[in-house]
């Protein structure tokens, strides 16, 4: 024979909020282990949204003549792809190619799902001059 434990509901105990511009006093339940705590943190535990895999169409502006290219891409893909996607629809462009996101300059080895890169976003082309 099974028999099951019933386990009463926990009640918090709650402490008066007191507002500033003297309305009521606001009940605010909160849990006893916290209440000498003066700093807490949050995790994330799951991401809400998946991005493996998912394609979408970002544009590459060629901040030389202005010309813009459109390339469709997965998040997993890294800017080295995009790169290389790149150069081969617009193969007068060679060289060291540079990429800003953001206004920042972004590496090779970075993926667009770890930039934040979502469907239509730009990335624009510049050249970085070495001189004293």
């Amino acid at each position: 024979m099974a028999t099951a434990m019933l386990q009463c509901p926990r009640v918090l105990p709650v402490r008066l909020q007191h507002s500033l511009r003297g309305d009521p006093p606001i009940p605010v339940p909160y849990d006893p282990t916290f209440l000498n705590t003066t700093h807490t943190s949050l995790r994330v535990v799951k991401d809400p949204e998946p991005t493996r895999g998912i394609h979408f169409t970002v544009t590459v502006l060629n901040g030389s003549d202005g010309k813009r290219v459109p390339l469709v891409l997965k998040s997993t893909d890294t800017i080295g792809k995009l790169l290389r996607s790149f150069q081969r629809k617009r193969p007068d462009l060679t060289g060291s190619l540079n990429l800003a996101y953001n206004g920042k300059p972004v590496q090779g080895h970075q993926s667009l799902g770890e930039l934040g890169v979502k469907n239509g976003a730009t990335f624009i082309t510049f050249q970085r001059c070495i001189g004293g």
